[in-house]
């Protein structure tokens, strides 16, 4: 783990059970991603994904998507991508995590995982002809969870008008989750 505080970096430190679980809770609070990945290109290309409430273990974000898409290529070709999350209207609080994604086609994966909030996108549902899941495996995330939430940053914003210095929206945590 790594904190950032302003421009002071302290070393990085083992990952502790508070911090997994902190990282756990903060990912419980989005109901969508944006993931991001790199195509053929070389640009990055995101867009908006409903992440799914089931897992199977640990930190596995899942996701269904058609197999024909622009982000399924990008991924057979390079499964390194990264998700963001931020919510300006309910907290100061962002999350970005980068890992490596698995395209999944078994039938009963999907059966096992399928949530009814997918069916307009797929309305024969789980048996739908080119379903697919991706299988986010989390390998570094950043975050910023301020304490005092949103009305502290606001706070601290109004503080740095008047005295001309940066505002402290809270330390940086950087978690290496593999």
């Amino acid at each position: 783990m790594e904190q950032t505080q302003g421009n002071t970096t302290q070393p990085a430190q083992g990952i502790t059970p508070g911090d997994r679980q902190e990282f756990e809770a903060l990912l419980k609070g989005y109901d969508v991603a944006l993931l991001t990945t790199r195509g053929a290109d070389g640009h990055f290309h995101s867009r908006p994904m409903a992440l799914s409430k089931k897992r199977r273990s640990g930190s596995e974000i899942y996701f269904a998507t058609w197999v024909d898409t622009q982000k399924v290529h990008d991924l057979e070709v390079d499964p390194h991508c990264s998700l963001a999350f931020h919510s300006t209207e309910n907290s100061s609080t962002y999350l970005s995590v980068s890992g490596v994604v698995e395209i999944v086609r078994d039938r009963q994966v999907i059966h096992d995982l399928w949530e009814a909030n997918w069916k307009p996108w797929f309305p024969k549902g789980p048996d739908e002809g080119d379903i697919a899941l991706l299988r986010f495996i989390p390998e570094h995330a950043e975050y910023v969870h301020p304490e005092g939430g949103k009305l502290k940053v606001l706070f601290s914003t109004a503080k740095a008008l008047v005295t001309k210095q940066r505002p402290d929206p809270g330390p940086k945590k950087e978690l290496d989750l593999h």
